[in-house]
């Protein structure tokens, strides 16, 4: 439904103090992600969308009057809720990407486990044929050094 007075009426303006705050908050969340991009806390492949929520948050409360006027043409009553849906997509995906990472690493953590357990059955192997002591018995490599200094 339109607003009363028709489709491109605003109803509701943000005041620029709440605007000022936001767009502030959205400035310091891009300053968090740009830096751990930075430092190499976050991956790039992890970056893009954090990226495009900061930039959100950056540029909505700027935008907030032609957004309200998207959400009236679109038919919605309480603009708000446009907001809030596109958020809650954002962070599904967000998720989604997460999700997709974690099956790979697991995939890839069960292949280095097998392959582990593969070549120490191999080194176990290799000792018995060699007779050599098991691990355990062997003086670690410091100690050696320490006994051939002496």
């Amino acid at each position: 439904m339109a607003p009363p007075d028709g489709p491109w009426t605003v109803v509701g303006v943000m005041s620029i103090r709440t605007r000022v705050v936001l767009v502030v908050i959205g400035l310091l969340v891009l300053g968090v992600v740009i830096n751990l991009l930075r430092t190499r806390r976050l991956k790039e492949e992890y970056a893009l969308l954090w990226l495009v929520a900061a930039l959100s948050l950056v540029v909505g409360p700027l935008l907030i009057d032609p957004l309200d006027a998207i959400a009236y043409f679109l038919g919605v009553d309480y603009p708000p809720a446009v907001y809030l849906g596109v958020g809650i997509i954002g962070l599904l995906l967000i998720l989604f990407q997460l999700s997709l990472n974690i099956s790979r690493f697991s995939d890839a953590i069960r292949v280095l486990t097998q392959e582990n357990a593969i070549l120490g059955q191999r080194v176990q192997a290799l000792e018995q044929h060699l007779e050599l002591p098991p691990e355990e018995s062997r003086p670690a490599p410091a100690q050696e050094h320490d006994a051939e200094q002496a």
